[in-house]
């Protein structure tokens, strides 16, 4: 989904060269002019020749990319962002068991899409706000050591818990990162694996 370019950008009456990255829930521009723009505000998407024109929130945008590149970021900007569930791959065939208590964004997404049972899982999300929640996953986790786990924590380093603090507990205990995603303002997630021997 992730995409970036280097181009002109011209937004609120300036015209800069600019770094344009695409993510699943912003438009950013970096360099001249500095912006992060929310993909559910961008409208009237419309590639013309070298350049995008859009409107983000009701103001217009021109991003001028070269052809073909201002044809395929049109496409993109078109193309609905994967939901929480997908980027997750939860879905009611291919269920998740949560462990922990989930916020309301976590919680919608996997509506439908939950099991009690880690037999029919086809992954684990866990839910962490301490080094508790840690340990009480990563011991569910070593008892399904085929299934991938998704550790949702907090954002930034304040807290109780953080990335670096998952990430070190679980290298230690063989396991591998492979995905990040944004799960909502306050909390992100890491999927992680058992690593493979062999």
């Amino acid at each position: 989904m992730r995409r970036e370019a280097i181009g002109t950008a011209t937004w609120r009456g300036a015209t800069a060269e600019v770094k344009v990255l695409l993510e699943s829930q912003d438009l950013i521009l970096r360099g001249g002019i500095r912006a992060r723009l929310p993909r559910a505000g961008i409208s009237d998407v419309v590639a013309d020749g070298d350049r995008v024109r859009v409107r983000v929130n009701g103001e217009p945008l021109v991003l001028i990319l070269g052809e073909p590149e201002a044809g395929r970021w049109a496409e993109a900007l078109l193309k609905a962002p994967p939901t929480l569930a997908e980027k997750l791959g939860i879905s009611a065939a291919t269920p998740a068991l949560v462990l922990g208590v989930a916020d309301d964004a976590l919680r919608a997404a996997l509506a439908g899409a939950e099991t009690e049972m880690v037999g029919e899982a086809s992954a684990l999300v866990a839910v962490l706000h301490d080094a508790t929640d840690l340990d009480a996953a990563v011991a569910v986790a070593e008892t399904v050591p085929d299934l991938p786990v998704w550790f949702v924590y907090p954002k930034g380093t304040s807290g109780p818990i953080g990335g670096e603090t998952v990430r070190a507990h679980l290298r230690e205990r063989g396991y591998i990162d492979s995905k990040t995603s944004a799960v909502s303002d306050r909390f992100t997630a890491t999927r992680y694996r058992r690593r493979t021997t062999g």
